[in-house]
């Protein structure tokens, strides 16, 4: 009988924190449990589903096909990977269960059964999601039992299309990736100053104010090792739209993978494109001129501008069937606001002069007039954080979605007063940022690193929630803002692999994603199936030998790392070993009273001095010297430690016998 996964990772060393019998599972199902035996795939496999998940069985069989080459018929009765409903599971959750005699995937809805797949998936090579034959891999799944269910229903990421575009068929496999990780929301971006996206067919001036433009600018390419990369804002960016057919197959793609594509049309701000081409809806009637990351024109209030932007959301919600649409809302100033008499008398006409930031309620006022429009139609706004700020939080529409982007305390706010809340927060969620500390990395836009590890760590339910705001909680997202990815690999290096941590983040309760070394381990394993996905990723290095994790320090007992046989062997020359403590991220660091060598389970050696490994360490080698004569079958270090100001702090041991 083997141990069920969480129970296997309390127990094992860091480095080896997953079940060996195991895939390594991304994001962490809530239950999984190896079983003896494999299900081995063959040309008499068939998929078997009832027309209700015509979908789901069509997706997996295309997958077997393209890459076991296997016929995999599906059938509504028989044997071999059966797919069915049942509504005694969440509608997102699953049951796998993977025997040597076939395979079984119930879940609460078609969503729930697709991410049942995923995780079947996992289980095979990972050349499984990759586009060629691959014959010679063993297509064979470890048996296994798998009870899961996601933690929140929002596991999403935004990507940003206006600044730079990128070409269809990159968005389906962007989609294709989303997909593989459980994540189910694609906020796009498809509208900013430097650039417009979206076909609009009563207003095709929008997409062709930038035709004639580059698509970039030699000085914003990331991977230039001659100097670090500057973005033009306020440029025109040339490089494309989608047409309104594009966007119907990009959603229908979406839908059959259980993505939700939520389109961003901004306002008031972020709009010199929108306003270069129609000034007539812009406050000053003029064509702006000024380019700068936060455009000063603005959107007016006057009734032909309120028509536009109804105009824009009609075609929007005709093209996107999702249950919200995002009105941006952040990085607009209100200098042409203020010094506009007709926007002054809009504000003493709606009797607004009372607030403290009149020009904030009137935006505030916009967007409620807005939410109601496309409420109308099924739809629920969503905006980013600036739409809360000053007094507008009670004046905002109830049922709106804040992203709360510089605050994560005003998250728990909106949370706390009705809203719903997707954490966005620009440290670990920005992903133009660096991932690692390294002067090889590319040039980002943010400073970081934010790494795949704080956003793993994130505490996306802070104490200052109260019960009811707990529950507008609805998830997390990552933001690629593309000012500095420029080409389509750019986008991919920098998403992956934190996405994956973000869908681990969010479908994972935290109770059991709670040792990020852990899932750093099975995330250099996972490296494999996001190249077969055709995507160029960063690689993560495998987790060294030896090491602490916050599972380690909770559990409060000595470290134990086995001296590794190559070093051991050293030993005979020179029968000092050195171990270096050395702290990687996470809380203050490691205080280590004492380290010990043990032979054969007894103590032979000890150094006991005071140390600390952290983002300063101090004292943090110890040298222990092995009796001469003394040839042990087996050597252990034993260390006494303790997380400094906290537990959950994560590093490395270094072990070494050279002189």
């Amino acid at each position: 009988m083997r141990l069920p996964l969480l129970a296997l990772a309390a127990l094992a060393p860091f480095g080896a924190l997953f079940a060996a019998d195991l895939p390594a599972l991304i994001p962490l199902p809530a239950k999984a449990e190896a079983i003896e035996g494999r299900f081995k795939l063959t040309a008499d496999t068939a998929i078997v589903a009832p027309g209700e998940l015509a979908n789901e069985a069509g997706y997996l069989a295309q997958r077997l096909r393209t890459a076991a080459g296997i016929p995999a018929p599906v059938n509504a009765t028989g044997a071999g990977i059966v797919l069915a409903l049942d509504k005694s599971i969440p509608a997102e959750g699953y049951a796998l269960e993977v025997t040597p005699a076939g395979v079984s995937i119930r879940g609460g809805s078609p969503a729930g059964v697709f991410y049942g797949v995923q995780t079947f998936l996992q289980a095979l090579p990972a050349a499984v999601y990759g586009s060629d034959l691959a014959p010679k891999a063993d297509w064979s799944a470890q048996a296994m039992k798998v009870q899961d269910a996601p933690l929140t229903p929002w596991r999403g990421l935004m990507l940003d299309s206006a600044r730079h575009f990128q070409p269809k068929p990159f968005i389906l496999k962007f989609i294709d990736a989303m997909a593989a990780q459980k994540l189910n929301k694609l906020h796009w971006h498809l509208v900013d100053s430097e650039g417009w996206r979206l076909e609009i067919k009563k207003y095709p001036k929008l997409t062709e104010v930038t035709k004639d433009a580059p698509a970039y600018y030699p000085e914003e390419i990331p991977t230039n090792p001659t100097f670090r990369a500057k973005y033009r804002y306020g440029y025109n960016h040339g490089g494309g739209h989608y047409t309104q057919d594009d966007i119907r197959e990009i959603v229908a793609y979406a839908k059959a993978r259980h993505v939700d594509i939520i389109p961003e049309i901004e306002f008031p701000g972020h709009a010199k494109i929108a306003l270069t081409a129609y000034p007539e809806f812009s406050t000053t009637r003029k064509v702006p001129e000024v380019r700068t990351n936060i455009s000063p024109d603005l959107i007016g209030v006057h009734p032909e501008a309120l028509r536009f932007i109804r105009d824009l959301l009609d075609e929007t919600m005709d093209l996107f069937p999702g249950d919200h649409i995002h009105f941006g809302g952040d990085e607009a100033p209100k200098g042409q606001w203020k010094q506009s008499k007709e926007v002054q008398a809009k504000i003493d006409e709606l009797g607004l002069r009372s607030s403290s930031h009149p020009e904030d309620a009137l935006q505030a006022w916009l967007f409620n007039e807005m939410a109601a429009y496309v409420a109308k139609r099924g739809k629920r706004a969503v905006g980013w954080e600036e739409i809360m700020h000053g007094d507008n939080l009670g004046r905002l529409a109830k049922g709106s979605v804040i992203m709360p982007w510089l605050s994560v305390k005003n998250g728990a706010v909106s949370a706390n007063s009705g809203y719903g809340v997707v954490h966005t927060a620009v440290s670990p969620f920005y992903l133009d940022s660096y991932q690692v500390r390294d002067d090889r990395e590319p040039s980002a836009l943010y400073g970081g690193p934010f790494t795949a590890e704080s956003i793993h760590r994130f505490n996306l339910f802070p104490g200052e929630l109260t019960p009811e705001g707990r529950k507008n909680i609805l998830g997390a997202q990552c933001q690629l803002w593309t000012e500095l990815m420029p080409r389509t690999d750019d986008v991919e290096y920098q998403a992956f692999p934190r996405a994956c941590a973000l869908a681990e983040l969010t479908w994972t309760a935290p109770d059991r994603r709670k040792d990020t070394g852990e899932f750093m381990a099975r995330l250099a394993k996972h490296g494999d199936r996001l190249t077969a996905l055709g995507l160029n990723h960063r690689r993560v290095a495998p987790p060294p030998g030896a090491g602490w994790s916050p599972v380690l320090l909770a559990a409060g007992r000595p470290m134990e790392i086995p001296v590794p046989a190559a070093v051991a062997a050293k030993l005979a020359k020179n029968p000092t070993l050195t171990a270096t403590f050395n702290y990687k991220e996470g809380g203050a660091g490691l205080d280590i009273a004492s380290v010990e060598l043990l032979a054969d389970g007894k103590v032979v050696a000890t150094d006991k001095h005071a140390g600390f490994a952290g983002t300063h360490p101090r004292d943090n080698v110890y040298r222990l010297a092995l009796p001469k004569g003394q040839k042990p079958e087996k050597l252990v270090l034993r260390a006494t430690v303790k997380g400094s100001g906290g537990g959950d702090s994560t590093g490395e041991v270094a072990l070494d016998a050279s002189k």
